[in-house]
Parts: structure tokens; C-alpha cells; sequence
């Protein structure tokens, strides 16, 4: 890959990495810095870069990497900022929803949190978390599977998140 390449690279996947660490890490200027690093080390390792590995699993592992050693170098701050900023203006309603998703969140055990936030906020494929978390797609699929119930658990029947079993979530 060339230089180009690198800033089409950032350009597809700076703003879903940003907000999954966004939502990992509860803190906007700390996402802001992992996702500077992220990209840095994307640019440092595009000469290792394999093409049978997929682009967005590639950098997802990475982003996982950067948090994994971020966690490792400090103790994991709770989750206290809401979903989004704009949620703080929001109606109370809005805004205890929010507040209710980001505990839940915080509660789902890192592997299970991950996989629901690549999916959700990433957008990535189950194939694709796969590979940026070392894992099968069945494995992904189930982590999903679990966090959707322990969200739907959490939040109650009136808040609640779409259940699917885990071949549900293959289709």
C-alpha cells in the first residue's frame, strides 16, 4: 500500500474507530488520542499489511491492540459520559435512556462489549469481527447474541434492544 492508501484508509474508517473507542474507553479526548494512534500505527504497518486479511478487520485489530495496551498501562475508568453529547440536551426521557445504555454497557464483560460495539457503531461484519478479535464468526456471533440479552436484561422491556438467537444473527 502507498501513502494514498493510508489516508483513503483513514478517510473509510477514522470515524467508526473513534466511536467505538469512544464508547469503550467513556472518554472523548482519550478516543480522540487512541484514534490518532490507531491511525499511526496503520501507517507504520501498511509495509506488513496482508491482503487476505479484510481492511476494516485489519484496522479494527489494531484499535483493539491500542486499547488493549492503554487498559494495560492504567486502571479502567467507569463508563460515566453519555452515549452522545447532543443526548445532555436531550429530554429527560432521551437522556435517562442514554445514561441507562452507557451503565448497561459498562457492565458487559470487554469481549462481549467489543464484539456489540464493532457491530453496531463499526458496522463491521461477523466475519470481520472475527478477525480483529482473534475469534471465530460463531464466536462473534454468540458474543453479540449475549450482550443484546444482557442489554435487554438491563434496560427492561420497555427499553429494550431487537433479541435475536445466535442464527438469527447470522442471516
Amino acid at each position: 500500500m502507498s501513502a494514498p492508501d493510508a489516508a483513503a484508509l483513514f478517510d473509510r474508517h477514522h470515524l467508526a474507530v473513534f466511536r467505538f473507542l469512544r464508547r469503550m474507553t467513556g472518554d472523548f479526548s482519550l478516543a480522540e488520542d487512541l484514534t490518532q494512534e490507531v491511525f499511526l500505527r496503520v501507517v507504520r504497518g501498511l509495509d506488513s499489511y496482508e491482503e487476505r486479511a479484510r481492511e476494516t478487520s485489519w484496522v479494527f485489530r489494531i484499535a483493539r491492540n491500542v486499547l488493549s495496551d492503554r487498559l494495560r498501562s492504567q486502571t479502567r475508568a467507569p463508563i460515566d459520559a453519555p452515549v452522545h453529547e447532543a443526548v445532555a440536551l436531550a429530554r429527560p426521557a432521551v437522556q435517562a435512556l442514554a445514561t441507562a445504555l452507557d451503565q448497561a454497557l459498562s457492565r458487559l464483560p470487554d469481549e462481549e462489549r467489543e464484539a456489540f460495539l464493532m457491530r453496531e457503531i463499526g458496522g463491521l461484519g461477523y466475519r470481520e469481527i472475527a478477525e480483529a478479535c482473534g475469534a471465530t464468526a460463531d464466536a462473534a456471533r454468540m458474543r453479540i447474541y449475549r450482550a443484546r440479552l444482557a442489554l435487554r436484561q438491563a434496560l427492561g422491556p420497555s427499553r429494550s434492544v431487537t433479541i435475536m438467537t445466535p442464527r438469527e444473527v447470522s442471516k
